[in-house]
C-alpha cells in the first residue's frame, strides 16, 4: 500500500521532503486535514487535534506520524484540484 510519505519521511520517522505549497495551498490542505482527522476520530475537541498534531518530538520528526500522513493526504488533494482546474 502506497502512503503519501514514501519517500518524504525516513525509516526513523524523520522528515525528508522539502517540498512548497501556496499559502492558499497550505490553507486549503489545513482543512482537508482537520476532516481527515475529524472522520477518522470523530472527535470534536480542540485539545485531541492539538496534541495529535504536536509538532516535533525532535527536529524533524513529528510527535504522530499519522498526522504527518493526513497533512500529505491533504496536500496531494489541493495539488490534484489545482491541476484539474
Amino acid at each position: 500500500m502506497k502512503l503519501a510519505s514514501d519517500g518524504k519521511i525516513n525509516e526513523e520517522g524523520v522528515i525528508s521532503s522539502n517540498e512548497m505549497i501556496t499559502e492558499k495551498e497550505g490553507y486549503e490542505a489545513m482543512l482537508y486535514m482537520l476532516k481527515a482527522y475529524w472522520e477518522a476520530t470523530e472527535s470534536t475537541d480542540l485539545t485531541d487535534i492539538l496534541s495529535g498534531g504536536e509538532y516535533w518530538l525532535k527536529a524533524d520528526k513529528p510527535a504522530d506520524s499519522a498526522f504527518w500522513e493526513y497533512w500529505l493526504e491533504a496536500i496531494e488533494k489541493v495539488k490534484r484540484k489545482v491541476r484539474h482546474h
